[in-house]
């Protein structure tokens, strides 16, 4: 009898191992099939994280981009401003500067006139005294 119990030992030791055989393949095929859901869930948010990120990117570099050509804009309109300012602060300038050597060449001929004047005056006086010498020495 112990051959007997030996043989149903055997089976019975045969069956479990058989039903733990199957209970870890199966165990193995439910872990494998949560994780490959696992895997794909997180690859569809990396993805979808990764599409954000990019959107993001871009929207902020359309962004820069738009306050860029804004800046540009306003500095080339500060600059054209600038330059017109500049431009009629030298032409006030050489206005000024135009006045002034008039004045100076005004008072200059003025000047010339004065001094032309007075010597023509102390000409005459020479003059008049010469001839009064003259008149005397030849009285």
């Amino acid at each position: 009898m112990t051959d007997v119990n030996a043989v149903r030992l055997q089976k019975h030791y045969e069956t479990e191992n058989k039903r733990q055989n199957f209970e870890l393949r199966k165990m193995r095929d439910e872990n494998n099939r949560v994780y490959q859901k696992e895997v794909e869930y997180n690859e569809d948010m990396l993805a979808k994280m990764r599409e954000g990120y990019e959107a993001k990117v871009k929207n902020m570099e359309n962004d820069l981009e738009r306050k860029l050509i804004e800046i540009r804009g306003k500095h080339t309109e500060y600059v054209q401003e600038e330059s017109k300012r500049l431009d009629e602060e030298l032409a006030n300038i050489k206005q000024v500067h135009d006045d002034q050597v008039g004045e100076i060449k005004e008072s200059n001929a003025n000047e010339i006139s004065r001094i032309n004047e007075s010597h023509q005056k102390s000409l005459d006086l020479a003059r008049q005294k010469f001839i009064k010498e003259k008149n005397k020495w030849e009285a």
